[in-house]
C-alpha cells in the first residue's frame, strides 16, 4: 500500500502545482470564465502529470516521443480555440502552461522515484564490498574513517539478517 501511496503523492503534487499556478493566473486575467477554464486546466494537468510521471519512471527515452506529441496537441488546441473564439486564446495559453508545468514536475518526480532504488542498490554494493574487504577491516583507522563517512548510509540501506541455528540456542 505504501507503494501506491508514494506514487499517488508524487502524482498529486505534480498535478496540483500544474493546475494551481495557471488557474490563479487565469483568475487574474479572466475571472468571469473560471468555470470554463477550471475543467480544461484540470484535464490538461492530469494528462501532463500522468505522461510526465510515467515518462520519468521509464528507462526508455520517452522524452523524444512524448514532448513532440504534447507540443502538437497544444498547437492544435491553440489553433482551434483561436479559430472558434479569439477571446479564448488566453485560455489556450493557460492550458499550455498547466500541461507544461505538470509534465515537467511529473518527469522530475518520476525520474527521482525511479532513481531511489538504484541509489540504494549502489550504496548496498559499496557497503558490501567494504565490509568484506580484509584490508579495510584489518586497518582500524581506515575502518573508523569509513564508518564516519558511510556508516549511516550503510546501516540504512543494508538489510542485516542475523540467524542462529537452533542447536546454538539449546
Amino acid at each position: 500500500m505504501s507503494f501506491v501511496g508514494s506514487i499517488a503523492g508524487y502524482f498529486f503534487v505534480s498535478a496540483g502545482v500544474g493546475f494551481l499556478l495557471p488557474f490563479l493566473g487565469a483568475l487574474a486575467f479572466q475571472r468571469e470564465s473560471w468555470r470554463t477554464v477550471g475543467p480544461l486546466l484540470l484535464a490538461l494537468t492530469l494528462v501532463g502529470a500522468c505522461a510526465g510521471f510515467a515518462g520519468g519512471m521509464s528507462r526508455a527515452s520517452a522524452v523524444g516521443d512524448v514532448i513532440p506529441a504534447f507540443l502538437g496537441l497544444l498547437g492544435v488546441v491553440g489553433v482551434y480555440l483561436f479559430g472558434v473564439d479569439q477571446s479564448r486564446g488566453i485560455i489556450a495559453s493557460f492550458g499550455a502552461a498547466a500541461l507544461s508545468i505538470a509534465l515537467l514536475i511529473g518527469y522530475a518526480s518520476g525520474s527521482q522515484y525511479r532513481a531511489k532504488p538504484e541509489d540504494h542498490r549502489d550504496i548496498r554494493a559499496h557497503c558490501a564490498r567494504a565490509y568484506t574487504d580484509a584490508d579495510l577491516l584489518g586497518n582500524e583507522a581506515a575502518f573508523e574513517r569509513f564508518r564516519q563517512q558511510m556508516g549511516n548510509l550503510c546501516d540504512a540501506s543494508m538489510f542485516w539478517r542475523v540467524t542462529t541455528s537452533e542447536k546454538e540456542e539449546q
